[in-house]
């Protein structure tokens, strides 16, 4: 019976053949994502994340809207404002940017990062601040690029205990790094 179906499909030009591969070709990639789509399509919950993420972002905004401009604390001191606890938390969030005073400040105890720092003008390359939900604090990290030819780089974390806020932004503006 195998044979004979064969010999029957043999008889068909090689055009149509190439066709009907195409086809079934075809029929398998749009089953197969047809059951992807099933199983991993779309998140049902996607639009409610979203608006809970746009209430946050807004009483965040509204939140460091209101802090002075300046120098923001979470230690005492003279200069400038102390944050709360939450205050510390949604400006650490909202933090993108490490000033050159905080970097250089941490290259300070490091002499490796001062010297690699110096030695190639002052640039940095990748820098992230993140908020440790275990310990509840701020940490800002940042790579110093290697000198040009060599490959050598520097990283440099350490606790953002200082902010500097102005009319457009939150920067990291003191790293506690020993």
């Amino acid at each position: 019976m195998k044979e004979i179906m064969l010999n029957k499909f043999n008889h068909y030009s090689e055009s149509f053949k190439s066709s009907i591969g195409l086809v079934g070709l075809t029929i398998i990639i749009f089953i197969t994502f047809f059951i992807l789509n099933i199983f991993y399509g779309p998140d049902k919950n996607a639009e409610k994340k979203i608006a809970e993420q746009k209430v946050i972002l807004e009483k965040a905004n509204e939140l460091i809207e209101t802090l002075p401009r300046g120098v923001l604390t979470v230690y005492k001191s003279n200069k400038g404002k102390k944050l709360s606890a939450d205050e510390y938390k949604i400006v650490c969030n909202n933090t993108k940017i490490i000033t050159q005073r905080a970097i250089m400040g941490a290259n300070i105890t490091n002499s490796k990062a001062f010297n690699l720092y110096t030695a190639n003008g002052g640039t940095t390359g990748k820098y992230s601040v993140n908020w440790n939900d275990d310990i509840s604090k701020c940490f800002a990290k940042f790579t110093i690029k290697p000198l040009e030819g060599t490959s050598e780089s520097v990283t440099v974390e350490g606790e953002a205990l200082g902010f500097l806020k102005t009319s457009i932004d939150t920067r990291v503006y003191f790293i506690k790094n020993f």
